[in-house]
């Protein structure tokens, strides 16, 4: 179920203020019925903040059966309601709050977060637009409004309202970094970035902004911002698994292999179930020899994720580095049967068919592979050999060779036998 903005527990301590205060100032004007009614509201009130929402639906239908018309009481109803997510009840006591006392803007906004629960969004917009016509100056109605486009992928109405809360509220930095968000979601990424740097002029160690920072860094190619956005989490955050997973692949993808496997080890510290890390880490450790650290990463990544087809791949490499041809074969099989289209793969296991004598089944995995890559150059070589010296097909052959010629492969000896065919 969808949630209200974060700030909706502030906004809620002041609407029962606000409810309070206007009971208070109503007092001298209400009937005597109503003095018994203000007793029970108040006892709903304390009930309410106290989290007992059952004793406050109690007291405040009390103090509805003593005053009918009491909009106050329906409102907080409606808020006991909504709190235990029960929207119906929640919404039909709104509507009588509003019924009661139509100029009531947080009854309006709050039938909006309501309807907003049950999917209505049309007459939540509704309400919330009679929330601010009520009240222009009502922030958390905007950022509702925002949500609510947002969910619609009504993009342009989201950043209107997220700019008409920021023109109310400047220092609002959730806001703000919302804003962000959906700015990088239409693409507008520099209004973005100038949305998360102004976030972080005013609060220096705001961990969300600099993350979006990093993110979007990434998006636009430049690896040292998004790499001094991350160290700046982990300064102060060193448990941030996220930020310093990415400052891992950065490191990786940077060739600072060192720093990397520093990275994705504390990764794996903070978090042994990362995956991705374990695999990331695995390759680091297999290109450095250090091949039975290696294949316990692989294995780690395989505990968490059964199905993770790159960690099953690169273990069956480790395996043929190793000369375990039947391992590496039957881990390879499971990658193909869950990736059939992984070109890769399919050539490697025919490599290692190949490597087992078994010619057949190696070519029919050098043919999958370049059904789904056409251009696999190595694999238009393996064909070649097996179809020139182990499942006898010369013109098979040929017509191979000349393809891995055609993409660029150099090889004198086939060259030569491409020649000696022309002129026989």
């Amino acid at each position: 179920m969808a949630r209200l903005p974060s700030r909706r527990e502030t906004e809620m301590r002041r609407s029962i203020l606000l409810g309070l205060l206007w009971s208070m100032l109503c007092w001298r004007t209400m009937p005597l019925a109503a003095h018994e009614a203000q007793t029970y509201f108040e006892t709903g009130v304390r009930a309410f903040t106290e989290a007992k929402y059952d004793e406050a639906v109690k007291a405040l239908a009390q103090a509805i059966a003593s005053y009918p018309s009491y909009a106050q009481a329906y409102y907080m109803l409606g808020n006991t309601y909504y709190q235990q997510q029960d929207y119906e009840p929640a919404r039909q006591a709104f509507e009588r709050a509003i019924a009661s006392y139509p100029g009531y803007a947080e009854a309006h906004y709050m039938l909006g977060a309501t309807l907003y629960q049950h999917k209505e969004f049309r007459t939540a917009e509704q309400a919330i637009r009679q929330a601010l016509t009520i009240y222009p100056r009502y922030e958390e109605a905007y950022e509702l409004l925002a949500t609510l486009a947002e969910r619609q992928e009504a993009m342009p109405q989201a950043l209107e309202a997220y700019r008409q809360v920021l023109a109310l509220n400047p220092n609002n930095l959730e806001v703000r970094l919302r804003l962000g968000i959906a700015l990088e979601r239409v693409d507008q990424l520099a209004e973005a970035k100038q949305a998360y740097k102004q976030i972080i002029a005013q609060q220096p160690q705001h961990v969300d902004a600099l993350f979006r920072l990093g993110i979007l860094a990434e998006r636009q190619k430049q690896p040292q911002e998004a790499m001094e956005a991350y160290r700046a989490i982990v300064t102060q955050q060193p448990d941030h698994v996220e930020a310093q997973y990415r400052l891992a692949v950065l490191y990786d993808t940077q060739g600072e292999t060192t720093q990397a496997m520093t990275a994705y080890t504390r990764v794996l510290t903070l978090q042994p179930t990362h995956a991705d890390a374990a695999l990331y880490l695995g390759i680091l450790q297999a290109q450095q020899g250090e091949d039975a650290a290696a294949e316990r990463s692989y294995k780690q990544a395989l505990e968490v994720r059964s199905d993770l087809t790159e960690a099953q791949y690169h273990l069956a490499l480790l395996y043929k580095k190793q000369h375990k041809l039947q391992q590496a074969v039957d881990t390879l099989k499971q990658v193909v049967e869950r990736q059939p289209k992984y070109a890769e793969a399919r050539y490697n296991l025919g490599v290692m068919y190949a490597g087992l004598k078994q010619y057949r089944p190696a070519v029919e995995e050098f043919e999958a592979a370049i059904t789904v890559r056409p251009d696999f150059r190595e694999a238009h070589y393996s064909l070649g050999v097996c179809y020139e010296f182990y499942v006898p097909d010369i013109p098979k052959a040929l017509e191979h060779y000349r393809t891995f010629l055609a993409l660029g492969g150099s090889d004198t000896r086939v060259q030569q036998l491409i020649e000696h065919s022309k002129r026989r």
